[in-house]
């Protein structure tokens, strides 16, 4: 079950991403490609930012 804050995190995880929009990694791994999401990388992780993934929705992208 997701806490609250889960749901107010600014940065996911690939798996978080994935999850978040209804997607499979494989799926986030093919809009970055695309150059649609832009992804970063903290040590040896990669995070997307939420507010991102929320526009990609806002503008249909996905």
């Amino acid at each position: 079950m997701n806490s609250v804050k889960d749901i107010n995190k600014s940065w996911l995880s690939t798996d978080e991403a994935a999850k978040y929009l209804g997607k499979t990694r494989n799926a986030i791994w093919q809009l970055v490609s695309k150059g649609l999401l832009i992804k970063r990388k903290w040590g040896r992780r990669l995070y997307f930012k939420k507010l991102e993934l929320d526009q990609l929705i806002e503008n249909s992208l996905i």
